[in-house]
Parts: C-alpha cells; sequence; structure tokens
C-alpha cells in the first residue's frame, strides 16, 4: 500500500471512517453512557446505606465507559489501512472475518487488563472520575431525602484510609495477581473477576489520593510559609510590575498549552494500548538497549537466590506489563513526528471547542426562553445530544492519528529494508551504482 501519503490525510482519514462507522461507534457510546448511568444510579441506592459497597460498584461505571470505548476502537479497525497492513503482515491475532471488529474472549480482557490501570489514571487527572463521583453523591442525597428514614450517619462521600478500605485494597490487589498466575487452570469466566479486582484496587487507591492529596494541598496553603511567599511576591509584584505580569502569561501559556496537547496524546496513548494489544504478534515497541549499567544490573541479578528472584520477576513482570503497553504507545507517537502530531492536537482542539460553538449556535437559533422553567430542563440535554453527534468524529480522529503512527513505522521499516538490501560490502560504491 502507498504509505507516503501527505500529514493532512489524517483529517481525511477521520472524515472516511466517520461517514462509513458512525452509527456503529454512536450505538456504543450510547451503550456506554447509559451503563455507566445505571450503575452510577446504584451505587447511590447502595451508597445511603453503606459507602465502602457503593464504591466497589463505582468501578464498574468506568469500565462500562472504557467498554464502550474499546469497542469503538475495535469498530474502526477494519478502516484503518496501515493497521490492516501491518496485522496481515505481523500475526493472525486480528480477527479480520468481520471486518476487524472481532476479538476473542481472551483478547478482549487482555485489552482490558491492559487498559485499566493507564485509562483510570487518566479518568483521574482530568477530573472525570471527580464528575462521576459528584453525579453519585448528587444521586445518592436524593434518595436520601426520598427515604427520610434512611441511615445517613456514615455519609455518601465518607470513604477514607481504615481498615476496611485498605483490606478491599490489599485483598484485590493480591486476587488480582493469583488470578493471573494461575489463569491457565482456572475456568475462563475468572477473567471477568480479574478485570473487576484490577479495576476495584486500581478505582480505590486513586480515589484515596485524591481525597489525601486535596486535604495536604489545603494544609500547605495553610502554613505560614506559603503566606509569606505569597507576601514576597506580591511585593515583588509591587515593584517590577511588568515582571509579574510576565510570570503570569508565562504560567499561563504553560498550564493552557499542558492541557491542549496532554489530553489529545493521552486519548492516542489510549488508542495505542488497544491496538497495540492487536498486534502483539508484530511488536513495535521498546527494547532494553545493551550498554555497562544494563550489563551489571543483569550480573547482579544473576546472583540472586532461585527463589527469591522467582518472586521477584512475577511482581517486577507484573508491575511492569501494567505500563509496558503504554510505553509502547508513547514510544510509536514520539516516532511519529511533531508534524502530524501537531496537526492531530490542533484538529483535537478544533473538534473540542466545536462542542461550545455548536452550543452558542443552538442557544442562538432557539432563541430566548424562561431561565428555569425552559433552559433549566433544556441545557443538559442539548449538551448531551452535542456530545453524542460529536463523540463518534473524536474516536474516529484518534483512530485515524494511530493508523497514521502506524504508516510511518512501515515507511521507516521499508526505508531500513532498502538500504540493506544495497548496502555494500566493500564501501559506499555500489549503493551509488544501486
Amino acid at each position: 500500500m502507498p504509505y507516503a501519503e501527505p500529514v493532512f490525510s489524517i483529517v481525511m482519514s477521520t472524515l472516511r471512517l466517520a461517514a462509513s462507522r458512525w452509527p456503529v461507534l454512536l450505538a456504543w457510546y450510547l451503550a456506554g453512557w447509559l451503563a455507566r448511568f445505571v450503575i452510577i444510579e446504584l451505587a447511590a441506592t447502595v451508597g445511603t446505606t453503606n459507602a465502602l459497597l457503593a464504591f466497589l460498584i463505582m468501578p464498574l461505571a468506568i469500565l462500562a465507559r472504557l467498554a464502550s470505548f474499546i469497542a469503538m476502537f475495535l469498530a474502526l479497525r477494519g478502516g484503518m489501512p496501515a493497521f490492516t497492513a501491518l496485522a496481515a503482515t505481523g500475526g493472525d491475532s486480528v480477527d479480520r472475518t468481520d471486518g476487524g471488529a472481532g476479538a476473542s474472549r481472551t483478547g478482549v480482557s487482555d485489552l482490558f487488563l491492559a487498559s485499566i490501570l493507564p485509562f483510570f489514571a487518566f479518568y483521574a487527572a482530568w477530573q472525570f472520575m471527580q464528575e462521576d463521583t459528584l453525579r453519585y453523591a448528587a444521586s445518592a442525597l436524593e434518595k436520601i431525602n426520598w427515604f427520610s428514614n434512611v441511615d445517613t450517619s456514615g455519609g455518601v462521600l465518607s470513604l477514607q484510609l481504615t481498615w476496611g478500605s485498605g483490606a478491599a485494597i490489599v485483598a484485590a490487589f493480591i486476587g488480582r495477581f493469583l488470578l493471573k498466575r494461575y489463569g491457565p487452570r482456572l475456568p475462563r469466566w475468572t477473567v471477568i473477576v480479574s478485570v473487576y479486582l484490577e479495576a476495584v484496587w486500581v478505582y480505590l487507591t486513586l480515589f484515596l489520593i485524591n481525597a489525601y492529596l486535596s486535604r495536604f494541598n489545603n494544609w500547605v496553603d495553610s502554613r505560614a510559609a506559603v503566606h509569606w511567599a505569597a507576601d514576597a511576591r506580591a511585593a515583588v509584584d509591587g515593584i517590577f510590575a511588568p515582571l509579574g505580569q510576565l510570570w503570569d502569561g508565562v504560567a499561563w501559556v504553560i498550564g493552557e498549552a499542558g492541557g491542549l496537547i496532554l489530553l489529545p496524546v493521552a486519548w492516542l496513548a489510549l488508542a495505542g494500548i488497544v491496538y497495540g494489544r492487536a498486534l502483539d504478534s508484530a511488536p513495535i515497541g521498546l527494547r532494553i538497549p545493551s550498554n555497562r549499567y544494563v550489563e551489571r544490573a543483569r550480573a547482579g541479578y544473576a546472583r540472586v537466590p532461585s527463589v527469591i528472584a522467582r518472586r521477584v520477576g512475577d511482581v517486577g513482570s507484573d508491575f511492569i506489563g501494567r505500563w509496558k503497553p503504554l510505553a509502547n504507545a508513547l514510544t510509536l507517537i514520539w516516532r511519529a513526528g511533531v508534524v502530524p502530531m501537531g496537526i492531530f492536537v490542533l484538529a483535537y482542539t478544533v473538534l473540542q471547542a466545536a462542542s461550545g460553538w455548536i452550543s452558542f449556535g443552538a442557544i442562538r437559533l432557539i432563541g430566548a426562553h424562561d431561565l428555569v422553567m425552559w433552559w433549566g430542563n433544556v441545557d443538559n440535554a442539548l449538551g448531551f445530544v452535542i456530545d453524542v453527534a460529536l463523540e463518534p468524529i473524536r474516536i474516529c480522529l484518534i483512530a485515524a492519528a494511530y493508523d497514521f503512527t502506524l504508516r510511518r513505522l512501515a515507511e521507516r521499516r521499508v526505508a531500513a529494508e532498502l538500504v540493506a538490501e544495497v548496502r555494500p560490502t566493500d564501501g559506499v560504491g555500489a549503493i551509488a551504482e544501486a
């Protein structure tokens, strides 16, 4: 297939994928949204009496969203030329009987297990977990108002690091580790338990980290040294006002640029995890360089007793295995080049801003109405309709950008093979002759 295409093919590929797969993507997105809504409502009902049990249910809501995104990415495989070509030459791990949309049960469980930790971390970093938590809390409090006899002494958000929550995290982590180690001997349905346990320990850990990090930040902000630093900064700004304004401007640009760049790159990395698992028989990832430090570490590890080495190897491989797909995806993105990734980030930003533009245009088109009786009911519905319309296009953009990274990978492989074929044994002359 021709790989020498302009970098603007990312946009054209996005439109082509959206035109051919939009109904399927819409169905998967709505299914994930509905499942998440139902699970949060169930957790809210349980949370009126027991917060810990509610937070053992909440990971399922994020899993529902993850499942819908994985299904949307997989539905696009048949329309990604570079992916199809690489899968055809790299192995049979992709089921091509349905255009690349199918996957075995084991393959799907592997996708979940590889995606949970980075997706949950991404989910927490961009405040999506906080959004789910607020929705859960609002629903739980509404149910408490309906049923005045509900015992709310524990609070719907009273999850703290206690013996109960700590034991739940440890039990989920150990259970997940044991299921992975003895998985070949266990029934196939245990992969569902593995996915759930992985989601539970990651979710509870991230939730508690966020909770205590917020308390730590509040504690730091209340310290006298922080107030002295703020007063010193204000004094310097008063004397050198342009310098203070320049500092604020640089900080604002860095913060905005970081958000604009990191969010699309994070989504592209998630797509890389999904598609990379489908290409596991055609490795495209990292290789540990061989140098004296690596050799010294390997020699030292070889002197460790075999019993300890096996246990450390089990734990180490489990930890590395969680992050290796993400590292592979980020490496592939880095190798794609600055210009195409810049076009992808720009297109992602424009598409994200289009939500606000469409909302503004729809409000102007609808016209003035009562703020409480009309817009109080219509505003959320309007935002939901816009998100439903744009979300499939966003997923198509991410898939098209990842397919472009695979194109660049194929170009480099072809170029390396050509160089290897024409490279002479007697110097540069044969290259010029070829």
